[in-house]
C-alpha cells in the first residue's frame, strides 16, 4: 500500500475521509492537533479493524470515550446508551469509514481490498507486529481528543 501512495497523500486522504465521516455520521467537526503522536489520555478506547487485501496494515482510531459516546448518541438519537452500544456503533463508524478509504484507494490498487470485522477495546491499542506509519491527531468542536494511526508491517515509527 505505501508504495502505491506516498505518506503525505495517504495522510491526507485519511485525514478528509477521517473529518467528512466523522461531521457526516455524527455531527462532530474534528480539527488537527499539534505535532503527531500526543493522542489522547484518560478515559480512552481504541476501535480497529485489519485490512486483509490490497492494503495490508491496521487503522486504529483511539479516542477518549466521550467522542465515541456522543458519537452513539448522535447516531442511535439517544441519551439512553449501553456500553454494548457505544462499542457497536464505534465498530460500524470504523467499518464505515474503511470502506470509504478503500473507495478512493481502489483507482490506484486497481483491485477491491478486504478488510476484518472491527474490534474495540476500553484501553489503547496498537498492534504488536506492525510498526506505525502515519498518525493523525484531532480535537473534537467538544475538546474531545482522537488519534487516527495506521500501521503496516514496514511502517517507520519516526512519524
Amino acid at each position: 500500500m505505501e508504495d502505491m501512495l506516498s505518506r503525505e497523500k495517504l495522510s491526507t486522504l485519511l485525514d478528509q475521509v477521517t473529518r467528512e465521516i466523522t461531521r457526516r455520521e455524527a455531527g462532530i467537526c474534528l480539527s488537527p492537533m499539534g505535532p503527531a503522536g500526543a493522542g489522547p489520555a484518560g478515559d480512552v478506547c481504541t476501535v480497529y479493524i485489519t485490512f486483509e487485501r490490497g492494503m495490508d496494515g491496521t487503522l486504529c482510531l483511539c479516542a477518549s470515550a466521550d467522542m465515541f459516546a456522543r458519537i452513539a448518541r448522535e447516531v442511535m438519537q439517544t441519551d439512553d446508551l449501553t456500553p454494548q452500544d457505544v462499542a457497536d456503533v464505534a465498530k460500524e463508524y470504523l467499518n464505515v469509514l474503511a470502506g470509504h478509504v478503500l473507495i478512493r484507494l481502489f483507482p490506484e490498487a486497481k483491485q477491491p481490498a478486504r478488510f476484518s470485522v472491527p474490534v474495540f477495546c476500553r484501553e489503547p491499542y496498537a498492534p504488536e507486529s506492525e510498526r506505525r506509519h502515519v498518525t493523525l491527531d484531532y480535537t473534537g468542536d467538544e475538546a474531545e481528543r482522537a488519534q487516527l494511526a495506521y500501521y503496516t508491517p514496514h511502517g517507520d515509527e519516526n512519524d
